[in-house]
C-alpha cells in the first residue's frame, strides 16, 4: 500500500478520476477532482505569481488536506515540499519533490518520503517514487522505482480546446491501494514545474 496523506485516499480496486483545470484569473488557478459519477472529491487552489507558489488541496468540504510549496530555486531546479494541512512544520512534511537533472527536456520529478523520526541516516538520496512525463498528451506515469511499479497514469485527454485559456481536463487512472490523494498533488506540482521552464 502506497498511503502519503492517507489510508483513507487508498482504495482495493483502481480508482479513475477527472481533473479539471481552470484559469480564475491572471494570479490564481484552480483544480477540481471529481470521480466518473461527476461527485467532487479535491479541489487545489492557490497563486500561480507568488514566490512561494502556495497551493493547498481540500477535500469536497473545503478542509486542507495538503499544502505545497517551492522551496525555491535548488541549482537552478524548484523543490517542492508538502505537508499536512496549511503546515509548515518539519513534523508535517509529507514529501518532497524536484526535478533529478536540470539538463533534461522530458520532464520528471523525484519524490521522496521523510526518514523516519528516529533515524539518523541521511545517506540515501534515491527517490522513494518518480513521475515521467506531462498529462497534456495522457504522458504522465508515477512509478515505484526499486521495483518499477507503475502507480497511477493519465490515461485520456478530455479537451484541447481551452488549453490557450488554462482551462483543460484530463483522466488519471490509480492503482489499487495507491494514495490518489498522493496522485493528485503530484499532478499539480508536475503542471507548476512544466510550466516554469
Amino acid at each position: 500500500m502506497v498511503s502519503v496523506v492517507g489510508e483513507m485516499f487508498c482504495n482495493p480496486y483502481t480508482t479513475e478520476l477527472v481533473v479539471r483545470r481552470r484559469r480564475e484569473s491572471l494570479k490564481r488557478e484552480r483544480y477540481d477532482v471529481f470521480d466518473l459519477s461527476d461527485n467532487l472529491i479535491f479541489t487545489v487552489d492557490g497563486g500561480i505569481w507568488n514566490i512561494r507558489r502556495k497551493r493547498v488541496l481540500r477535500d469536497a468540504t473545503g478542509i486542507p488536506l495538503l499544502s505545497m510549496r517551492t522551496k525555491g530555486l535548488v541549482t537552478m531546479r524548484y523543490k517542492w515540499e508538502v505537508y499536512k494541512g496549511e503546515s509548515t512544520e518539519s513534523e508535517d512534511l509529507l514529501f518532497s519533490a524536484r526535478e533529478p537533472n536540470l539538463l533534461s527536456f522530458k520532464p520528471s520529478l523525484d519524490v521522496t518520503l521523510p526518514p523516519p523520526q528516529n533515524s539518523t541516516d541521511i545517506s540515501s538520496i534515491e527517490p522513494d517514487f518518480q513521475t515521467f512525463g506531462r498529462y497534456i498528451g495522457s504522458s504522465f506515469k508515477l512509478f515505484e522505482p526499486i521495483h518499477n511499479t507503475l502507480l497511477a497514469e493519465v490515461v485520456h485527454d478530455f479537451s484541447w480546446g481551452g488549453l490557450i485559456k488554462g482551462n483543460y481536463s484530463f483522466k488519471v487512472r490509480v492503482n489499487p491501494y495507491v494514495d490518489f490523494a498522493f496522485v493528485v498533488a503530484l499532478l499539480v506540482i508536475t503542471d507548476d514545474t512544466s510550466n516554469l521552464r
